[in-house]
């Protein structure tokens, strides 16, 4: 890919894990306490209905996508692989957070 004439958005990469929640506020919450993710200010849109349309923070140095998912569609499934220095510590902050609830 030529990076000169890219259309990625500075401080994206190539591919942008796009996450849909039930909550993308509660996700978002969950992600700062267990990955000292960024919410990205200024960048909530809001549906119709007061629902999350898009809203992005960033842990480390990815971009992570989320939106609200609507009550009538199938669960959405993500598999995100994050590098990390301490594992085991970062598993103890996910727990903490409230991961596997």
């Amino acid at each position: 890919m030529n990076k000169s004439n890219s259309t990625i958005p500075e401080g994206y990469t190539t591919i942008t894990p796009w996450i849909i929640s039930p909550s993308s506020v509660k996700l978002i919450e969950f992600m700062i306490a267990a990955f000292d993710a960024v919410e990205i200010v200024d960048n909530r849109a809001y549906n119709a209905d007061g629902s999350i349309g898009h809203m992005e923070a960033r842990i480390g140095t990815a971009i992570v996508m989320l939106f609200d998912s609507k009550s009538h569609w199938f669960a959405t499934r993500a598999f995100l692989r994050i590098f990390v220095d301490d594992s085991q510590a970062i598993y103890d902050k996910a727990m903490k957070a409230g991961a596997g609830h």
